[in-house]
């Protein structure tokens, strides 16, 4: 492998964290909750625009841009879980469109709040300092993004299928009928699981956003669609799967920039989801059962 091969590899690989961060958030809305949120990527760019915003134009302190992004996603994410999916029941298609219609109504406000139209530059507490090894240079950033995928996921897999408030989710998704035989709030357990995706999801999008240091009121569409490819190569109910995957998306999109150039950065995982849909038409991994871990 050519050197400039391998280190575009191994510079894809870190990077890939970020995507792996969104993978997660993903994973816990559509895999374990199984809900078809479509105004989820846009939800939780939204919350760090608005964020973002509010430092550059109401004097708002940088540090408090995240725990304020936090606030803000996990309250529009309680409010689609109530409004869509409490509300309508039955065939899925129905709050695919419902929530497909809150992601506009987003995207609307955004562009009408002060500022619309420009990105909102975002404070990059590591800046863009370097670690050098050997002849590779990696980004402190993409490490820090890199090494809070990895502890999240062990994180989150040892809550879903070592605790007790992990064992509540899984009999709520898997049985609700069985959850309520058992005592347990299925309506309380769900808002919590949407609060936790919202708080995955948020740390994601701040984590890119101050990598790329700014972020834009039309990037929930980027977040959508990439944490969908992420899902199928991975398999929506498969957790380590879905970081595989996302590492990988991140290596093939480097080593793909490299060779061919930017422009086909997203095509290669367009491409793949593309293909993997062709082979399994029903979904890649979609059939897997939360409960087998």
């Amino acid at each position: 492998m050519p050197g400039f091969v391998l280190q575009a590899a191994i510079e894809g690989l870190v990077a890939g964290g970020i995507y792996a961060l969104l993978g997660l958030g993903f994973h816990l809305m559509f895999g374990v909750l199984k809900r078809v949120n479509l105004a989820y990527g846009t939800t939780l760019m939204a919350s760090v625009y608005l964020a973002a915003l509010s430092v550059n134009l109401h004097g708002v302190p940088w540090p408090a841009a995240l725990p304020l992004a936090l606030i803000i996603g996990i309250a529009i994410t309680l409010a689609v879980e109530r409004l869509v999916f409490a509300w309508v029941r039955g065939d899925g298609r129905f709050s695919m469109v419902a929530t497909l219609g809150i992601w506009m109504i987003i995207e609307e406000f955004l562009i009408r709040t002060p500022g619309h139209g420009r990105g909102q530059a975002i404070v990059n507490p590591f800046d863009l300092a370097l670690v050098s090894v050997g002849r590779l240079e990696l980004r402190v950033d993409h490490i820090f993004a890199f090494v809070l995928s990895l502890a999240l996921c062990a994180g989150i897999h040892a809550f879903l299928f070592h605790s007790r408030a992990g064992l509540k989710i899984r009999v709520v998704v898997e049985d609700r009928a069985l959850a309520g035989l058992l005592g347990i709030d299925a309506a309380s357990v769900t808002r919590w699981t949407f609060a936790l995706a919202a708080v995955i999801g948020v740390i994601a999008g701040y984590v890119f956003a101050t990598a790329q240091h700014a972020i834009d009121v039309h990037i929930g569409m980027w977040a959508t669609l990439k944490g969908l490819v992420i899902l199928v190569l991975g398999g929506a109910g498969n957790l380590w799967g879905v970081v595989a995957a996302a590492l990988g998306l991140g290596i093939m999109e480097r080593v793909g920039t490299e060779l061919a150039g930017p422009g086909y950065r997203d095509l290669i995982g367009y491409g793949l989801m593309l293909c993997l849909l062709a082979l399994f038409p029903h979904g890649f991994g979609w059939r897997a059962r939360l409960a087998s871990g």
